[in-house]
């Protein structure tokens, strides 16, 4: 037997159309076509809906209405209940696709202050890893001078100490340290160290001559 569905299928097919298609012409959204289509009326909104979906749906393609109506109030008789919408239906086409319940936010809301928790713990651990920064302004490497105390300036963190040559530097506020070394005639070695308060470190070594 011919459903009303069946009829208006086969009519948007003959006629080489898309439920895409008619929803853009006549303003019915594409899930509704295809319920009506599979007879699914009970998908629809509601009686009153379904009856002008369909009645608009036969128009657009050319079908006679009153035939088509019929038809539908047929199917609607011999529909036990002659409910459009049974009880019990647990996922109608225009549920939300996110249904955001307070379980639901509290977990999502716990999820992300476990991110961001890992987030920082992963920097952390990796500000922990690391050596102190540390840059040497002067002296610069294999530098020739005359007189016998090199003046040896730089930078480093705020929180770290700087050795030169074994001798404990002071170290400011904004990371900037300022030493002086005695040199001997020749080639002298300073070595400059930063430790981090967890214990990394990194050492520059510059070579200065002196020649009096």
């Amino acid at each position: 037997m011919k459903t009303v569905g069946f009829m208006l299928k086969e009519r948007r097919l003959a006629r080489g159309l898309t439920p895409a298609d008619i929803e853009r012409a006549i303003k019915i959204r594409e899930k509704f076509i295809i319920a009506i289509e599979d007879d699914h009326f009970h998908l629809l909104p509601s009686p009153s809906y379904a009856k002008g979906f369909v009645r608009n749906y036969a128009e657009y393609l050319g079908l006679s209405t009153d035939q088509i109506l019929a038809f539908f109030r047929r199917q609607m008789t011999e529909t036990s209940g002659a409910s459009l919408i049974p009880s019990g239906v647990a996922d109608p086409l225009n549920a939300p696709l996110i249904h955001l319940t307070p379980g639901r936010f509290i977990g999502i809301l716990i999820s992300l202050l476990l991110i961001v928790f890992f987030v920082y713990l992963g920097g952390q651990y990796y500000r922990i890893s690391q050596p102190p920064v540390l840059a040497v302004d002067a002296p610069q490497n294999q530098a020739i001078v005359s007189e016998k105390h090199v003046v040896v300036t730089g930078k480093t963190d705020s929180d770290a100490t700087v050795m030169i040559n074994g001798v404990s530097a002071v170290v400011r506020d904004d990371g900037q340290f300022y030493y002086q070394v005695a040199v001997d005639p020749g080639v002298n070695k300073v070595t400059i160290t930063a430790t981090s308060k967890f214990g990394k470190t990194k050492t520059i070594v510059r070579e200065v001559g002196y020649q009096p």
